[in-house]
């Protein structure tokens, strides 16, 4: 009984506060009772976003008003015989959401909510309610962004554990990414600019997360048309955030970075997510700036999560050769030099394929674990030091040079504490950085990248090559 008094909510309870309530239940709806606590109704969150979007004031609004008076209830845990039943009524079997389940209250002989059983149109059933149901509430997905580096291998990581996975990109970089996805049943893709608040609208429709994840990303690039990049990056989150807010979307991941932390006075020290931000660049800047309007939204129910990302490095269907362990071991099996510029700099790494998972990890815990969170996403092994990756590179490699240049030295220098999402979300890598450069030494050897020099793979080069075309 008591986890199933997590659903349950009365009948003059607000809508915007059935939302919370459905959001830290965890399953996607609520059991609306009366006084004497008989079930009156049932409503879900896709529910309230309909309501949301014909005008209702959520805040003042009782959840009677738009709860489904007449649900599908049961007074026993389902049967077979019971299953058979159910499913030949059109009116019940249309109420089964595609790939998901139909969630029924169990009722006792007075009418009260006792349990809760689940019903699909497959054999295969999960009758008793569960903690671990909690982590399958959010079915579909929004990955803005989702055709790029990190983005294409989020999606198949998604799709792979059964998740709705729809991706709103202007595929500024092209859909190399992504493209092998289109004909997924549970792929949708919608190509469209992030600043159009008609696009951002229909794009989370029937969602129950958002990832944030588009951004021109990098410090060049985003120096190429500083107007445009504090259009996308900054006003342009703003106004995804605020669409999310109004639509009670309450689960929002933003990919911010570790470059926030900037040049740091004390290059031994690890910073924590407590730490003061010292931005360098307009893309740190940028995404500093979305963080605090972010944290300016927040409410008891909207819950929107920051992940300041280390470098990222490794194989990705849409690959880049600008990140520095990727470019610099290209360089290395292709023109046999490491150019290292400074090499004492501090930067924390993380593989792709464990991005991608911290993000799984987020979407699965529990709402009152992450709301309004700042975590550093990474691992405290995987700081080094610029010249520390070029040797990894050269144990590897051991026929390309080292070559140091001090000329045009990046001024970011920091190390990084991870442990916050360590202790909260149970997150360790999978990867270290010597597994990431293998695999692209192997890669490039198997001729799985002609050119790595192609725009292509550089943000900074394929932005640049496409503005001096319009010039």
């Amino acid at each position: 009984m008591e986890d199933i008094r997590k659903l349950i909510v009365h009948k003059n309870t607000t809508i915007k506060d059935t939302m919370k309530k459905i959001d830290e239940g965890g399953l996607g709806i609520a059991f609306v009772v009366d006084e004497e606590k008989k079930l009156v109704g049932v409503v879900t969150d896709g529910d309230i976003r309909r309501a949301i979007l014909k005008g209702v004031n959520i805040e003042k609004k009782p959840i009677k008003d738009i709860m489904n008076k007449n649900p599908v209830v049961v007074k026993h845990e389902l049967t077979n015989e019971d299953r058979r039943y159910l499913l030949s009524r059109d009116e019940v079997r249309k109420k089964i959401p595609l790939g998901g389940a139909l969630k029924i209250p169990v009722l006792d002989d007075e009418g009260k909510v006792k349990g809760i059983t689940f019903l699909t149109g497959e054999k295969r059933e999960m009758d008793r309610y569960r903690p671990v149901r909690l982590k399958r509430a959010v079915r579909s997905i929004l990955i803005v962004g989702g055709a790029g580096y990190l983005g294409s291998v989020l999606c198949r990581k998604l799709l792979d554990r059964d998740y709705k996975v729809r991706v709103l990109d202007s595929l500024m970089y092209g859909d190399e990414g992504i493209k092998d996805l289109y004909k997924n049943d549970n792929f949708e893709f919608i190509k469209g600019d992030i600043r159009d608040i008609q696009t951002v609208m229909d794009s989370i429709k029937g969602v129950d997360a958002v990832i944030h994840l588009a951004a021109i990303v990098g410090d060049p690039a985003s120096t190429i048309n500083p107007e445009e990049t504090i259009e996308i990056n900054y006003l342009g989150t703003k106004m995804l955030a605020e669409v999310c807010k109004y639509n009670q979307i309450n689960r929002f991941i933003f990919a911010s970075t570790c470059s926030v932390y900037g040049s740091s006075h004390d290059p031994d020290e690890f910073l924590n997510e407590d730490s003061p931000p010292n931005p360098v660049s307009l893309y740190a800047e940028m995404k500093l700036k979305s963080e605090e309007g972010l944290m300016d939204l927040i409410d008891e129910n909207f819950s929107p999560t920051i992940f300041r990302m280390a470098t990222l490095y490794g194989l990705s269907p849409r690959m880049r050769f600008d990140l520095v362990i990727n470019l610099l071991t290209a360089k290395a099996t292709i023109d046999k030099k490491i150019t290292i510029f400074g090499g004492e700099q501090w930067r924390p790494f993380l593989h792709v394929e464990d991005a991608a998972e911290a993000y799984i990890r987020c979407l699965e815990a529990p709402i009152d674990k992450i709301r309004g969170e700042i975590f550093n996403v990474g691992s405290n092994e995987q700081n080094y030091t610029i010249d520390e990756i070029g040797k990894m590179i050269k144990k590897i490699i051991p026929e390309a040079q080292i070559i140091r240049e001090e000329k045009n030295k990046d001024r970011r220098n920091y190390k990084v504490s991870f442990d916050k999402i360590e202790k909260i979300l149970g997150f360790k890598p999978k990867y270290g950085v010597e597994d990431g450069i293998k695999q692209i030494y192997a890669s490039i050897k198997e001729g799985k990248f002609k050119n790595y020099t192609d725009p292509k793979y550089s943000n900074y080069k394929y932005l640049q090559e496409k503005l001096n075309a319009l010039e």
